[in-house]
């Protein structure tokens, strides 16, 4: 076995300073057995950076796609939000113009109807007072006195009627000279042109006419209007 001695590696005796020997080969052991320790920790140094960067790229991996799949998402329901505005727009529109249709079918469907409604009501009408009038000829006394009471302050009555209702209108004009002062100083004429059972009282206020054709043209305007 080598040996060697070095000048300051001295153990000094009880006498004189002795000399220490020095293993070349262990000191070798020593320094590989130092240098393999090196090696397993630095390798265990590099495994364990390589952990942590693989960890860190899977997380930064992972982060990335989090905050990918949330900007999609957004994306996603922003644009599904957007398309459901829209449609809930589209959908509110096409319900408005919907209902403005309908309404104004309702509207016109209602108008035909009373219309329909007032035509059919004046038609019967007219037969009912045609029956009245053939069996009595009460009515033309009533629309002489209705003429007779809004011309009250009149002047210069006249009161047309069908020559076959001359003679009757005047025994009713005597009787309405009694209630409405005016009726007294009225007179009776007879007129071709006029409807049979009713009257045109003439005065300098105007005229009222009290045939029943008219009288159903007034009623239905009002009911139409």
């Amino acid at each position: 076995m080598a040996s060697i001695l070095k000048h300051d590696h001295l153990v000094r005796g009880a006498d004189t300073p002795q000399p220490v020997a020095f293993n070349i080969e262990d000191v070798q052991s020593r320094a590989r057995d130092y240098l393999l320790e090196m090696q397993e920790r630095a390798a265990e140094l590099l495994h364990q950076a390589e952990v942590q960067s693989t960890h860190i790229r899977q997380k930064a991996k992972q982060d990335g796609l989090a905050e990918a799949q949330s900007q999609f998402e957004q994306r996603v329901a922003a644009a599904a939000q957007k398309l459901s505005d829209e449609r809930c727009k589209s959908a509110i529109q096409a319900c408005e113009k919907t209902v403005e249709a309908l309404t104004n079918e309702t509207t016109d469907w209602l108008a035909l109807w009373r219309n329909q409604t007032v035509d059919l009501a004046a038609r019967i009408a007219e037969k009912l007072v045609r029956r009245e009038m053939r069996d009595d000829n009460e009515l033309l006394r009533v629309w002489m006195e209705e003429a007779l009471v809004a011309l009250r302050d009149a002047r210069d009555v006249r009161i047309s009627v069908h020559p076959d209702d001359f003679a009757v209108a005047g025994r009713f004009l005597q009787k309405l000279s009694k209630a409405i002062p005016q009726a007294g100083s009225a007179e009776v004429l007879p007129d071709p042109d006029i409807k049979l059972g009713g009257c045109i009282v003439r005065s300098n206020y105007g005229s009222i006419d009290q045939q029943m054709e008219t009288q159903l043209e007034r009623l239905v305007e009002q009911l139409r209007g």
